[in-house]
């Protein structure tokens, strides 16, 4: 469960970007939250769904880069030996931050232990790195990145006085220490949390892989459990795609998939035939992909972070998704969604809390800000918020100057 996440200086966020999923005191809409036990804080609860608008070109996405670019760290996809880290992107419509480092933090419960994560980095090495719990509900040092002052291509790792049994190793300036310890040095504490940060799913929305149809690990996932599968058709046929059922098939180390449709004669049907998933309607393939997504993370009890998650969808659909992760019966892994976008709504004052719904604004310097609708003093939980949203009382809406001076000349016809 993800309670808190920061990070400064990336794209165009220049200041530091605070996010939070940990609720007000308020004590509307209590089905909105999920609760997680700690082995020793007790309790621990977080909001279930976070929205977050914002006007085109507004910083919105730029939280959701990032995260995707952060769990390909992780995962040690793209970085490379003496290369420069690909998620090293400052705001650089300032000289100070054009080439200062980019800094990053994450708090987050896994395996009923509270972890906070940090690390810093500039463009071809990592600055600084560390991991603390809570096991006891103090705080305790897992590791620190420390420098190899003689070796200019490697960093080291000091463990925490709870792992000195541990034998220190190296890692490549621009490789995070925390990927080691997915498979290569298994360390319970350590592995626990660097699982949780590598299962976190991510959608692109109506990025490349949807545009493709196509997202080779989800393809996967679906080839290798049938269940799977079966669950993904059931869910599309529920959402009127046309789709009957899907075929995933492997052809030369790759995933082809294929739609089956009902095929007619006369009115009646006669039978099935086949559609590429490249040839379905974009909402389809949308679908598809945020679908299986979706079934991912609440199989796994993962949050789940979705850019422009209306894309292609109907708003229909868009709430059905709200909806099954409100769903306790549904969500009893307590996983989270958390996306942006634009379907005012669901900014349904019945059904969301203030805490919920976040707004992204871009000042006339190109620096986005993040915000929460509890900001605002005067809005309360029965507040009609979309009304109040359209109507610019939050901010978050385009800003268009006078398109007048375009189309005639002087004001006049």
């Amino acid at each position: 469960m993800i309670l808190n996440l920061e990070f400064k200086n990336y794209r165009s966020f220049k200041g530091t970007c605070s996010f939070t999923t940990e609720p007000t005191s308020t004590k509307a809409k209590v089905e909105n939250l999920c609760e997680v036990e700690t082995k020793a804080e007790g309790p621990k609860k977080a909001l279930k769904i976070s929205l977050i608008y914002g006007a085109n070109a507004s910083g919105k996405t730029n939280i959701i880069k990032f995260l995707y670019g952060f769990r390909r760290w992780v995962l040690n996809l793209d970085n490379r030996v003496g290369e420069d880290i690909v998620l090293y992107q400052p705001f650089k419509f300032d000289s100070e931050t054009a080439t200062a480092p980019i800094e990053f933090s994450m708090e987050f419960i896994a395996h009923k232990i509270r972890y906070k994560y940090e690390v810093c980095f500039s463009r071809q090495k990592i600055d600084s790195e560390s991991l603390i719990s809570y096991p006891n509900g103090k705080q305790t040092l897992l590791y620190n990145r420390i420098a190899l002052p003689d070796n200019p291509e490697s960093d080291t790792i000091k463990f925490g006085a709870s792992l000195t049994a541990n034998k220190p190793f190296n890692v490549f300036k621009n490789q995070l220490l925390i990927s080691k310890f997915l498979k290569d040095t298994p360390c319970a504490p350590i592995t626990s949390a660097a699982k949780y940060l590598a299962d976190i799913v991510i959608s692109n929305g109506f990025h490349e892989d949807t545009v493709l149809g196509e997202d080779k690990e989800m393809l996967r996932w679906l080839y290798s459990n049938p269940d799977n599968k079966r669950m993904l058709a059931e869910l599309l046929a529920f959402a009127d795609t046309g789709l009957t059922d899907f075929q995933v098939e492997k052809r030369s180390g790759d995933f082809e998939v294929t739609g089956l449709h009902g095929l007619f004669k006369d009115g009646e049907n006669i039978g099935k035939t086949e559609l590429p998933l490249k040839e379905e309607s974009f909402g389809t393939r949308a679908l598809f992909l945020i679908g299986c997504h979706t079934l991912q993370a609440l199989q796994n009890g993962s949050p789940f972070f979705v850019d422009e998650m209306d894309s292609g969808l109907h708003s229909y659909i868009t709430q059905l998704i709200v909806d099954i992760f409100r769903n306790e019966r549904i969500n009893d892994k307590h996983s989270q969604l958390i996306f942006t976008t634009h379907d005012v709504n669901l900014l349904d004052q019945n059904t969301i809390r203030k805490d919920q719904v976040w707004f992204t604004e871009k000042d006339k310097f190109g620096v986005s800000e993040l915000f929460t609708l509890s900001d605002f003093d005067d809005v309360r939980e029965e507040t009609p918020f979309a009304r109040w949203y359209l109507n610019n009382k939050f901010g978050g809406v385009p800003s268009l100057s006078s398109l007048e001076k375009l189309f005639v000349e002087d004001g006049k016809e």
